[in-house]
């Protein structure tokens, strides 16, 4: 009786659900996020730069093969590396000057050059390293056939067996003298072909040069996805022991008070909290104190905004808004676009990005850790979300009523 008594249990039915819930949403959420990859990498955009006029077909060529949907050509190199350094394009392809006369002249240290942001989600430099390898590599091996047909065509022109019949008719008493001259011209020409054909495969490669480059290792290019996540997961578990107190203090001196409080324990919790956060991850990865001091100021921002969008839902919940809490985090994850970038996310995660604390402080630790365009818009894109979620707040304290308010007189 007892046993099937605990098994019916709301604790048993709860944890069931529980399990099933974050199950559910969890599996729901990232196989959905991340089936984009690896086959949306080919909607990021990415840039050839021709400065080469004898290189037009090469440059068609490569448009053709490259496995891209938006390849730009319009751009001059300046113009390529700002949007490059900003996001917009995510690879360059440089034809230099002179590449189709130097490969003609056989000149060394041809080189075709693929610009890469290593400031960006692993997936997307990956993928573009990848790229660049495979392309380079198979112009590189077209350009030393099309050589080596050359010159193999030029040493036939020779003609060697030809001519040395011809000459041993006309004088057949001179055979042995014509057949030892044949045979050791045959050896020159040999070696004179082989390192002509060495040095037609030598005259072009491929150069991979990479802007805003990180240090080696995960802990540094997962860097602004662990520390934006780390701050958003503390804020929502935060928001809910904070409504506690809350939750306390109004029975005593009225919600309006009682909010102002909680409100004012928010912009403590941001500026208090990070600098340990941040120092931890200072010590491990060894960046400088401006740094340490400037990623203070962007996750006091996010804590601020992360801690206030989470009380929405607690103040209409109660404990129960991890119910809602949860799972945006969960979207998060995706939508912070610490993974996948932002352009290729699918249509929801991308909506949820503008909505999310993580993905306006992602960006701005990439900026501030490895090189990208200002943070002052993303900075200011998080307080106004604060700020919004303030509001929000504002509107349900006042439409919510509470019981037992006032300061309880003893009993006679």
């Amino acid at each position: 009786m007892n046993v099937r008594k605990f098994l019916i249990s709301k604790g048993t039915i709860g944890a069931l659900f529980m399990i099933l819930f974050y199950g559910l949403v969890m599996v729901g959420t990232y196989f959905s996020g991340y089936k984009v990859i690896p086959h949306k990498v080919k909607e990021l955009p990415v840039a050839i730069v021709n400065q080469d006029t004898q290189s037009q077909n090469l440059k068609k060529q490569l448009k053709k093969d490259l496995p891209f949907h938006h390849v730009r050509t319009q751009y001059t190199l300046t113009q390529a590396q700002k949007k490059l350094k900003n996001r917009e394009i995510y690879m360059i392809i440089q034809i230099p000057k002179n590449f189709h006369s130097k490969i003609v002249k056989q000149e060394q240290n041809t080189n075709l050059k693929f610009w890469i942001n290593e400031s960006n989600p692993t997936t997307a430099v990956t993928a573009m390293e990848n790229t660049a390898k495979l392309i380079g590599s198979s112009i590189k091996n077209k350009i030393t056939l099309a050589s080596g047909q050359a010159i193999f065509t030029k040493s036939q022109l020779l003609t060697l067996q030809k001519q040395a019949e011809q000459e041993i008719k006309s004088n057949p008493a001179a055979a042995k003298t014509i057949q030892a001259k044949v045979q050791q011209q045959g050896k020159d020409i040999a070696k004179t072909s082989a390192a002509l054909y060495k040095k037609a495969g030598n005259t072009v490669n491929y150069k991979i040069k990479k802007v805003n480059r990180i240090p080696s290792g995960m802990n540094h290019s997962m860097a602004p996805f662990f520390l934006s996540l780390a701050f958003y997961i503390g804020s929502m578990i935060g928001a809910m022991i904070l409504y506690m107190t809350y939750n306390d203090f109004v029975k005593i001196i009225g919600k309006w008070k009682s909010y102002a409080l909680a409100e004012l324990s928010i912009i403590l919790l941001a500026v208090i909290a990070p600098p340990l956060i941040i120092g931890l991850a200072k010590h491990l990865n060894g960046f400088d104190n401006q740094t340490f001091f400037h990623l203070w100021m962007i996750h006091s921002t996010e804590l601020f905004a992360a801690l206030n969008v989470n009380f929405i839902f607690t103040l209409i919940l109660g404990q129960l808004g991890i119910l809602i809490n949860m799972p945006f985090m969960l979207i998060q994850v995706v939508s912070g676009a610490g993974l996948i970038p932002e352009m290729i996310l699918p249509q929801f995660f991308k909506m949820m990005s503008k909505f999310s604390p993580c993905f306006y402080t992602i960006q701005a630790d990439f900026n501030l850790l490895y090189g990208g365009p200002g943070n002052h818009h993303l900075l200011f894109a998080l307080i106004l979300l604060g700020l919004a979620a303030i509001v929000v707040h504002l509107i349900i304290v006042g439409c919510k009523t509470y019981k037992n308010f006032g300061i309880k007189q003893p009993a006679d």
